[in-house]
């Protein structure tokens, strides 16, 4: 939504910098609503709110035309070899495939073999044809490849298995705890409507 009278929003770029309309980054407010810190924790208070009034909130978002869309949170930052990419990137490249939508992808980093961390990207998946879930996976590689330049782990999953929370929005640190505790494992094999919900595991 828009910023309240008096308060004020800012994008910014993992250097601090505003960013333009549409683009994502770390969400920033200024404004007499501010709280004034952390009670007896200066260390935290000084970790989100600048000298000048600005609160780090944690949140990404973007705006457009003035408004504020909210993505998701900070803690969900994806870092390859030292980049930083936010997750929204990789997933609206991928549900812009054909026969994808939105809130079909949720992308994430786990934990690699190698100890550097390996990017999961969990896709809802409606066909059970192993051709075309062939292509899909083929598909996706390509498209995160184009959209952000690094190499993903595709995993195909049954419609309605990602988490959402609450108020509908994917949970993406729910679908990693998911994924992490191996509730898809197998999915790739596993039929549309199958048993591999979150709300059928752990």
């Amino acid at each position: 939504g828009r910023p309240l009278p008096g308060c004020a929003l800012e994008v910014r770029d993992p250097h601090g910098r505003a960013l333009p309309e549409r683009r994502v980054g770390r969400v920033f407010v200024r404004g007499p609503n501010v709280m004034a810190g952390y009670f007896g924790d200066a260390e935290a208070t000084a970790a989100v709110l600048s000298d000048d009034g600005w609160l780090d909130t944690g949140d990404l978002g973007y705006m457009v035309d003035g408004a504020l869309v909210v993505t998701g949170r900070h803690k969900d930052l994806i870092i390859v070899n030292g980049r930083n990419i936010w997750p929204q990137d990789i997933e609206w490249a991928v549900e812009s495939l054909p026969g994808l939508r939105h809130g079909d992808v949720a992308a994430l980093s786990v934990p690699g073999d190698d100890g550097e961390e390996r990017v999961v990207v969990l896709t809802q998946c409606r066909s059970g044809d192993a051709d075309v879930r062939d292509e899909l996976t083929r598909q996706i590689k390509g498209a995160v490849r184009q959209a952000v330049g690094i190499e993903c782990t595709p995993v195909l999953v049954p419609p309605r298995s990602l988490p959402k929370t609450s108020s509908g929005k994917l949970s993406r640190a729910r679908a990693r705890q998911l994924y992490l505790a191996g509730a898809f494992e197998g999915a790739e094999r596993t039929r549309p409507g199958a048993s591999a919900s979150p709300e059928q595991v752990g």
